[in-house]
């Protein structure tokens, strides 16, 4: 698809195109054209200069998917992603008065964020940031347990301002502002230990004290 260059299509995990799995990689993307119905292709020969040495034989995927005819015209192909969701996006290509729609999904996205995780993790066992960046995550998800599993991690590396202060803000979101209370004396102290600016985080113990949070 696409003049002179065949559009090139890469994806860095095992993905499902219309339901049918394509294993990570990079593959060249064909269209066969229909009245009712498109072909998709994806082939294993990444680089290509259009559909002239296209072979068959070196199909990765073939998915069927409905044109959607429009009224307007686009000279230019262009591809769109006008949904997308944390575990899968519609691709659509626009090519004149046609758009060719298909659904990219992962499957199993927790198991795969996970292994992803343990990967980084693994790779940077003295860093402290990685697993605090792990726990940030899932604090903004509201997965208040699993930030914590991953800031005492974090803390166990090294105790920095920052693991207690993102440790002192969970423990107040799980309803334990008693224990906020210490772990967020504790983030101040090693702040100013750090040549750190702790006026805002001193400003949130204060009102955790006074009972206004």
């Amino acid at each position: 698809a696409g003049a002179n260059e065949a559009t090139k299509f890469t994806v860095s995990d095992d993905v499902l195109v219309q339901g049918q799995k394509l294993a990570a990689g990079a593959y060249s993307l064909h269209i066969i054209p229909g009245k009712e119905e498109f072909t998709v292709i994806f082939n294993k020969t990444a680089d290509q200069w259009g559909s002239f040495r296209y072979d068959a034989k070196q199909d990765a995927l073939r998915v069927k998917t409905k044109p959607v005819w429009r009224s307007d015209s686009q000279e230019q192909l262009s591809y769109e992603i006008p949904s997308l969701t944390p575990n899968s996006a519609q691709v659509i290509l626009r090519w004149e008065k046609v758009a060719v729609p298909f659904t990219v999904e992962v499957p199993n996205q927790d198991a795969l964020v996970r292994s992803k995780i343990d990967a980084a993790v693994a790779a940077n066992p003295t860093d402290w940031q990685v697993p605090l960046a792990v726990a940030n995550a899932y604090f903004q998800d509201d997965k208040f347990e699993d930030a914590m599993v991953w800031t005492d991690k974090s803390i166990k590396v090294k105790e920095t301002f920052q693991n207690l202060r993102t440790k002192a803000n969970l423990l107040v979101n799980m309803g334990k502002k008693p224990e906020a209370i210490t772990v967020a004396e504790q983030a101040v102290a090693r702040g100013k230990a750090e040549g750190a600016d702790t006026t805002r985080f001193e400003q949130f113990l204060a009102n955790l004290k006074a009972g206004k949070m």
